[in-house]
C-alpha cells in the first residue's frame, strides 16, 4: 500500500497537470485558426472592406447585433520631375501622406501628387501640383492632405424573390455598427462597402447571410464560441481524473 506522502505526490501531480491542460487550451489563439478568406488587389474603383463579423450563415439569437469589418486603404504616387522631364523621385504610398526625395542638385523641378484611390483600384486623379527651385543641393519633402474614406452599410431582408434593403447607413467613420431592429425567425443579408472625398465607391463586399432568433437555447449562447466546448472539455477532464484519483484511494484505504 503506498504510504501517504506517495499518495499525497500523486494527487498534487494529476492536479498540477489537469490545470496545465485546462490553461493551455485556453490560451490557444483560436481566432488564427478561421481560415482567412482571400483579398483581391485588383478591383475597378477599390476593393471591398474585409468583413469580420457576423460571419456567412451566422445565427444569432437576439435582436441586436453589432456589425464589424476592416477599413480599407487608400493610395498615392508622389513624383518629382526636373526640368527635361526626366523622373528623379517617385514613391507609391498607402495611407501615407508625405515623402522626401533623396539629395537632388541645384535647379527647378516640379511635383505632382497623384491619388490612385482605394486599394486595387486602377484609377488615377491629380491632387496638388508643385514648382521647386533650389539654390543648393537639398532634398525635397512633399506633403498632401489625406483622401477621407467613409463606409455605407446595406441591410436585407430576404422575402420570395426579391431582396429589399431594409436598412442603409451612410458616412460610417467607424469599421463597426450596431442594429437592433431585426425580426425574429427572418432571414438578412448585409453587406458594406467604402466611398472616397471624391463620391468613388469601391466594390461592395460579398453578402453574408445572417439568421435571427433562430433559437434561444441556453446551449447555443454557449456553444456560440466554438473554443469553449474545449474549455468545458478540459474541466470535465479536471473533474473525471479527481473522481478516478478519489475512488482508487478510497478502494485501497478499504
Amino acid at each position: 500500500m503506498p504510504s501517504r506522502t506517495t499518495i499525497w505526490f500523486r494527487d498534487a501531480f494529476v492536479v498540477f497537470f489537469a490545470i496545465y491542460v485546462v490553461v493551455s487550451i485556453a490560451m490557444v489563439p483560436w481566432s488564427n485558426l478561421k481560415m482567412a478568406s482571400s483579398v483581391s488587389t485588383t478591383c475597378p474603383t477599390g476593393c471591398p472592406p474585409t468583413i469580420n463579423f457576423p460571419e456567412n450563415n451566422y445565427h444569432h439569437y437576439d435582436d441586436s447585433l453589432i456589425f464589424d469589418w476592416d477599413g480599407v486603404s487608400v493610395t498615392y504616387s508622389a513624383v518629382i520631375k526636373d526640368l527635361n522631364n526626366e523622373t528623379v523621385h517617385e514613391a507609391n504610398l498607402t495611407d501615407i501622406t508625405s515623402t522626401t526625395s533623396a539629395r537632388l542638385k541645384e535647379g527647378n523641378y516640379t511635383s505632382t501628387i497623384f491619388y490612385k484611390g482605394i486599394w486595387g483600384s486602377n484609377i488615377s486623379r491629380i491632387l496638388v501640383t508643385d514648382n521647386h527651385a533650389l539654390d543648393s543641393s537639398s532634398k525635397i519633402t512633399l506633403e498632401w492632405a489625406n483622401v477621407n474614406v467613409t463606409y455605407t452599410l446595406q441591410i436585407r431582408e430576404y422575402k420570395e424573390t426579391d431582396v429589399p434593403i431594409i436598412h442603409e447607413v451612410f458616412g460610417l467613420i467607424e469599421t463597426s455598427y450596431e442594429y437592433s431592429d431585426f425580426k425574429e425567425g427572418n432571414e438578412y443579408a448585409w453587406s458594406v462597402f467604402a466611398v472616397d472625398d471624391f463620391d468613388i465607391k469601391s466594390e461592395a463586399s460579398t453578402q453574408q447571410d445572417l439568421r435571427i432568433g433562430t433559437t434561444k437555447f441556453l446551449a447555443f449562447m454557449l456553444f456560440n464560441e466554438w473554443e469553449l466546448p474545449f474549455l468545458l472539455l478540459g474541466v470535465m477532464m479536471v473533474i473525471a481524473l479527481q473522481a478516478g484519483v478519489f475512488l482508487a484511494r478510497e478502494e485501497k484505504d478499504d
